[in-house]
């Protein structure tokens, strides 16, 4: 966005001013993102109408999502790259209603892309949303069980919830799938370190 006060009227929920301040020539994508979050869904499919782009084409289906409760033709690497991006964007904006609607679809989403489930969990977590992070992580792990990334998110969770001898079996679960994976490395030190202070 164009600077901080325009990114902290959006973050704020000023939809008018952040609109009032992007220039459409060169903010044509934050632009299409304020009207979107100020419910003026026509507008913000108006100015993605003209951009070619694989951001823009996420939300555009982003909008149809609130309209019709669907999205159309959604990619596999959309879901990878965007998803997280935008479910932070809706958790820091509180735009719930938004969220829900996001969420209540990713059964859909996770058929086009398996780690859905993952990648929510994943920005939950990193947002403090508890219960609800463990909730998509379950799901992914009833899909996926294998998944080193898992277990490590799971001992992040499990290290909040001060739950130091399920982190360290989650984290020996992400050793066991990757031996050498640095960060649960470190990160096993850091929960054999608290287990031996207790």
């Amino acid at each position: 966005m164009q600077n901080n006060s325009t990114i902290k009227a959006f973050l704020s929920g000023d939809y008018k001013s952040a609109i009032l301040q992007l220039d459409e020539r060169l903010y044509p994508l934050e632009l299409a993102y304020a009207y979107f979050f100020e419910g003026n869904n026509s507008k913000a499919l108006d100015l993605l109408s003209n951009l070619d782009s694989i951001r823009a084409k996420w939300l555009q289906e982003l909008v149809n999502l609130m309209i019709t409760n669907k999205m159309k033709s959604v990619t596999y690497f959309e879901i990878r790259n965007f998803l997280e991006i935008d479910i932070d964007l809706l958790i820091k904006a509180q735009k719930i209603d938004y969220l829900q609607r996001l969420l209540a679809y990713s059964p859909e989403l996770a058929k086009i892309n398996t780690e859905t489930y993952k990648f929510i969990g994943r920005i939950l977590l990193n947002s403090n949303l508890m219960s609800l992070a463990k909730y998509y992580l379950d799901k992914y792990k009833d899909m996926v069980y294998f998944d080193p990334e898992l277990h490590f998110m799971y001992a992040r969770y499990y290290i909040k919830e001060d739950d130091m001898e399920n982190a360290l079996v989650s984290i020996d679960n992400c050793l066991l799938a990757m031996p050498t994976y640095y960060p649960a490395l470190e990160l096993k030190k850091l929960i054999q370190t608290n287990i031996d202070k207790k």
